[in-house]
C-alpha cells in the first residue's frame, strides 16, 4: 500500500464502508491523512443527508410503474410526521423535466445538483467534513462541570450558575469558562482542548472569588446573595474581554467590572433599570447594555462614561440622549454586534431583540438614533450571526429546476451576513434567518419546534438551537433540513441512574405515569456557546486534500473534545461532546461518595434528622408534581385539546 500513489489509495477508500475507513486510519500516519480526505467525507455526509434522500425519492418516483401512481397518491394523502407540505406536493405531482435523454447521465446531473445544493461550506470557509460526519452521526455525551462546595452547613448543596461567559485563545477556541454563581462569587474553569499530546483542561476549577463579590454582601450572607443574583434572571449577563482580561457582570441594575487575573472588583456603574442583556466585548469596541427601557453604550476609555456612576432615573429620562436610547416597549433579551465580512474591520451595526416583535437596528456612529427595524412578528430570545450570505429560496436546486449551479455558486460568493434568531411565535418555536444587508429572509415556524426556542448558535456547517422541552436540534444552514435531535433529559450519567429510577418510581400524577416523562418537565438549555468560533479569514482547503484535523504531526486536536458549552435552566454548566468517550469526567460523584462516607461517623440523631428532611422534600416534590398535572389537565378542558 505504501508504494501506491495517493490518488489510487483515495480511489480505493471510496469503495469502503464508514467503519472500515475509520479502522483504515489506524494503519499509519500517511493513511490517517488520506482516510480523512475532505472530499471523501463530504460525500459520506451528503449520502446520509436529507437532500440526497429527496433526490433518491424523485429518482424512484420517476422509475415507478404508472399503475402505482394512484396507490402512491393515496398513501401521501395520509398524515405523516416525516413529510413536509412541499414533499407531499412533489410526491403527488408529475415528474421533473429530464436533463438528458440518457438515464445514466441524468442521474449524474441530478446528483451533482443535489450535492451542490446541500453543501454547507462557502467558497472561503474552512470546513472539516470528517468532523462534520462525527457531529452528525456519533453518539452524544454531556460532561457537567463541577461546582465549588457551597459555604453552608448542608454538605449536599452545591452552587448554581446565574450566567456564563467564555474566554477564547489565539485560535478562537474556548480556553476558560467564566460564570457568576448564586452566592455572588465568580468561578473560572479550564476548558482547553484535548490533543494527542496534551490532556486539556477537562473542566477543572482554576479560581474562585469570595462569596458576595458581585452583590456587595458579606461572604456568610449566602441567602441574601442568592436572592439578588437570581432576581432578574437575565441570560446575556456576562461579557468577557479577551484583550484586557476583564469581564462585565450584570447584577440587577449594577454593572460590575472584574479583573479576571486577580478576581477583584474594578468599578461599578449603576443604571436606572434592571439590566436584561449585554453584548459581547470584542475588538476593543464599546459594550452595548440593554435595560428594561433603555439601551446604553459602555466604553470605559471614554471619560464621559466614568463621570457619574450614580445616575437617577429622572435625570436619565429628561437628560442628554448621547449615552442612551429609549425603548417604546420593554424587554430586550439579546444584543448582537454584527460581524463584518472583512475580519480586519469592525462593523458598527447593533441589533437588539427581545419581547417586542421587531429587531431594532442601531449604528454606533449615530447612536442613539434608530437606523431601521426588521419586523418579525415573533418574540426573539437569542441572536447569532453567520458571516456568510443567506441563499434565497429561488436558488434551491431541488425545489426550483430552473435554478443553475453557477447562480448558486455566485450567490455564495457574494458578500453578506446571515442573522439567525431563536424566537417564539404564537406558542410555537420559530427559527428565523435574515440576510444582511439585503431583504432576504426565511422563517421556519412549521417544523422548528412545538415549544418556544430559547437559544441558537452556529455549529460547524449546521445551526443548533434549543427549545422549551429540553431538546437540542441541529438543522442545515437553510433553516429547515433536519439533521438530528437530542434531549438533555434523556442523557443520564451512570452515577445518576439509580437516583433517577427512584424519582421515577415515586413521582406519579393523575396520569399514572412518571411526571418526568410529561412534556415541559425536566431541564432546558438557556444558552449555547460553540467551543470554536467561525473564522472567515481561513481559506477552504482545495478539493482532494486532507481535512483540517488530519495533519500527521505529533500534536493533533482530539475530535472527541467538547463542541458545545451548555447553560441550563437549573443553573448547570455542561460540555457536549461526540463519541463514546465522555467530554470529561468530573468529581461530583466522588464528592458525593466522600460526603456519604463522612456521614457514617455522624450521630444517630443527625442521621435521623437528615432522613426526615429528605423524606419531607420528596413528599413536597410529589405534591407539587401532582398539582402541576392537575393544572395541565384543567387548562385543556373545553379548549378542544
Amino acid at each position: 500500500m505504501h508504494s501506491l500513489p495517493d490518488e489510487v489509495i483515495l480511489h480505493v477508500i471510496r469503495f469502503l464502508e464508514v467503519h472500515d475507513i475509520v479502522r483504515f486510519q489506524s494503519v499509519s500516519k500517511r493513511l490517517l491523512a488520506l482516510a480523512r480526505d475532505n472530499t471523501v467525507w463530504k460525500i459520506e455526509c451528503f449520502n446520509s443527508s436529507r437532500a440526497e434522500a429527496i433526490r433518491r425519492r424523485q429518482q424512484l418516483r420517476g422509475a415507478q410503474d404508472v399503475r402505482l401512481a394512484e396507490l402512491r397518491n393515496a398513501l401521501t394523502a395520509l398524515p405523516g410526521p416525516g413529510l413536509s407540505a412541499w414533499d407531499v406536493s412533489q410526491l403527488r405531482g408529475g415528474a421533473h423535466p429530464r436533463a438528458s435523454s440518457d438515464p445514466g447521465h441524468e442521474v449524474r446531473v441530478q446528483r451533482a445538483r443535489a450535492l451542490a445544493n446541500w453543501e454547507p461550506g462557502y467558497p472561503e470557509e474552512k470546513l472539516d467534513y470528517y468532523e462534520e460526519f462525527v457531529h452528525r452521526h456519533a453518539p452524544i455525551n454531556i460532561g457537567w462541570l463541577d461546582f465549588p462546595q457551597a459555604q453552608t452547613s448542608d454538605k449536599e448543596k452545591v452552587g448554581e450558575a446565574t450566567g456564563v461567559g467564555v474566554k477564547y485563545d489565539s485560535e478562537e477556541h474556548i480556553h476558560h469558562i467564566v460564570a457568576p454563581l448564586d452566592d455572588g462569587s465568580i468561578c473560572i474553569w479550564d476548558a482547553s482542548d484535548r490533543s494527542t499530546t496534551t490532556d486539556g483542561g477537562r473542566g477543572k476549577i482554576v479560581a474562585q472569588s469570595q462569596s458576595g463579590l458581585l452583590t456587595g454582601r458579606e461572604p456568610a450572607a449566602t441567602a441574601e446573595s442568592h436572592a439578588i443574583m437570581t432576581e432578574t434572571g437575565a441570560v446575556e449577563c456576562v461579557a468577557v474581554d479577551n484583550a484586557t482580561n476583564k469581564a462585565l457582570f450584570a447584577v440587577q441594575n449594577l454593572l460590575q467590572e472584574i479583573d479576571l487575573q486577580t478576581l477583584q472588583l474594578i468599578s461599578t456603574k449603576k443604571y436606572p433599570f434592571p439590566i436584561t442583556a449585554l453584548s459581547e466585548a470584542r475588538n476593543s469596541i464599546p459594550v452595548t447594555i440593554g435595560t428594561n427601557w433603555t439601551i446604553h453604550l459602555h466604553d470605559p476609555r471614554d471619560p464621559a462614561f466614568g463621570a457619574s456612576n450614580q445616575q437617577a432615573t429622572g435625570e436619565l429620562i429628561g437628560g442628554s440622549t448621547y449615552t442612551h436610547a429609549t425603548l417604546s416597549q420593554p424587554g430586550p433579551l439579546s444584543i448582537l454586534h454584527e460581524s463584518s465580512p472583512d475580519s480586519s474591520t469592525n462593523s458598527n451595526s447593533i441589533w437588539v431583540a427581545g419581547r417586542f416583535t421587531s429587531l431594532l437596528h442601531y449604528d454606533r456612529r449615530f447612536f442613539p438614533r434608530l437606523r431601521d427595524t426588521l419586523h418579525s412578528g415573533a418574540r426573539i430570545a437569542a441572536l447569532c450571526t453567520l458571516p456568510y450570505p443567506l441563499i434565497p429560496q429561488i436558488q434551491d436546486l431541488l425545489r426550483n429546476p430552473s435554478a443553475s449551479i453557477a447562480a448558486l455558486t455566485e450567490a455564495k460568493s457574494s458578500p453578506g451576513t446571515t442573522l439567525v434568531a431563536a424566537a417564539e411565535y404564537k406558542g410555537k418555536g420559530s427559527l428565523e434567518l435574515y440576510g444582511l444587508p439585503g431583504q432576504e429572509y426565511y422563517q421556519n415556524r412549521q417544523t422548528a419546534s412545538a415549544s418556544k426556542l430559547l437559544a441558537v448558535a452556529p455549529h460547524g456547517g449546521k445551526v443548533v438551537f434549543s427549545d422549551g422541552d429540553g431538546n437540542l436540534k441541529w438543522v442545515e444552514r437553510d433553516g429547515y433540513s433536519h439533521v438530528r435531535t437530542f434531549n438533555i433529559n434523556d442523557y443520564i450519567a451512570p452515577g445518576e441512574q439509580q437516583q433517577q429510577q427512584q424519582q421515577d418510581a415515586t413521582a406519579y400524577g393523575i396520569w399514572s405515569s412518571s411526571a418526568s416523562e410529561l412534556p415541559g418537565q425536566g431541564d432546558i438549555v438557556r444558552k449555547i456557546l460553540p467551543t470554536q468560533r467561525i473564522c472567515t479569514s481561513s481559506i477552504h482547503p482545495p478539493v482532494g486534500t486532507r481535512s483540517v484535523s488530519s495533519s500527521p504531526g505529533p500534536d493533533r486536536r482530539d475530535l472527541n473534545s467538547p463542541s458545545l458549552l451548555l447553560w441550563t435552566g437549573d443553573g448547570r454548566l455542561g460540555m457536549l461532546g461526540f463519541g463514546h468517550e465522555k467530554a470529561f469526567e468530573g468529581d461530583q460523584g466522588k464528592n458525593r461518595k466522600e460526603s456519604r462516607a463522612e456521614g457514617v461517623g455522624e450521630s444517630v440523631e443527625d442521621r435521623a434528622k437528615g432522613d426526615a428532611e429528605r423524606q419531607f422534600g420528596m413528599a413536597m416534590r410529589r405534591a407539587l408534581e401532582r398539582s402541576a398535572d392537575e393544572v395541565r389537565f384543567v387548562r385543556g378542558l373545553g379548549m378542544g385539546y
